[in-house]
């Protein structure tokens, strides 16, 4: 009897433990950010899955900026399309190293990766103030319980060996980050990244703005 009891136990702690996990992967990485650890960061990063989703997002923000300023036809839209494409790798490649992406992850805003703030549209420059006065209120933030916990409310399941958190968890849906993580072996890493509606107004403007030159 008292083995089936340990058993159980034991059981019952390792489910605890995986519930935990990702959370303390993301402490981990939140660590890291306010750390400047770019070596403890890379360790949490995918960053291969993570370049090939910002490169989707800037693609699609692109396109679909020009097509609502215009009626595409099919042949339009696919030269824009491979356009796009092109001009996306160098800006991802950009976005996604360990450093920018601190920079981001610290307080929403790659100013490393050249998207300075005071040349975003509306909604961006009226959040670079707010960001600074709360000492980056709109970056990733789970060093105390509290932001922990605010995290977890915001969280969703993908399967066994995936969730997705998005943040600040206190914005409006289309001003938050989604960040999805993934369990390979016994550790989770950062594997995609999705931007909230501002940056990727503000990359898509970029983009469209080099492919009109």
């Amino acid at each position: 009897m008292t083995r089936w009891w340990l058993a159980g136990l034991a059981i019952l702690l390792l489910w605890i433990a995986y519930g935990a996990s990702p959370y303390v992967a993301l402490y981990r990485i939140s660590q890291a950010v306010q750390a400047h650890d770019t070596a403890a960061l890379e360790q949490r990063v995918n960053f291969r899955t993570l370049r090939l989703s910002l490169t989707r997002q800037a693609h699609a923000a692109a396109v679909e900026a020009i097509a609502a300023r215009r009626d595409l036809s099919p042949r339009e839209r696919t030269i824009l399309t491979e356009a796009s494409g092109a001009l996306a790798g160098p800006l991802v490649e950009s976005l996604v190293t360990p450093a920018t992406l601190i920079d981001l992850l610290d307080d929403g805003w790659p100013v490393r990766a050249g998207l300075a703030r005071d040349a975003a549209p509306g909604g961006e420059a009226a959040a670079a103030p707010e960001a600074q006065r709360g000492g980056g209120a709109l970056g990733l933030h789970a060093s105390t319980f509290s932001q922990l916990f605010a995290l977890f409310r915001s969280s969703e399941p993908r399967g066994f060996r995936g969730m997705v958190v998005s943040y600040p968890p206190d914005r409006p849906l289309e001003n938050r980050f989604r960040l999805r993580l993934r369990l390979r072996g016994w550790t989770w890493r950062l594997v995609d990244l999705e931007l909230p509606g501002a940056l990727r107004e503000r990359i898509s403007q970029r983009l469209t703005g080099a492919m009109q030159r």
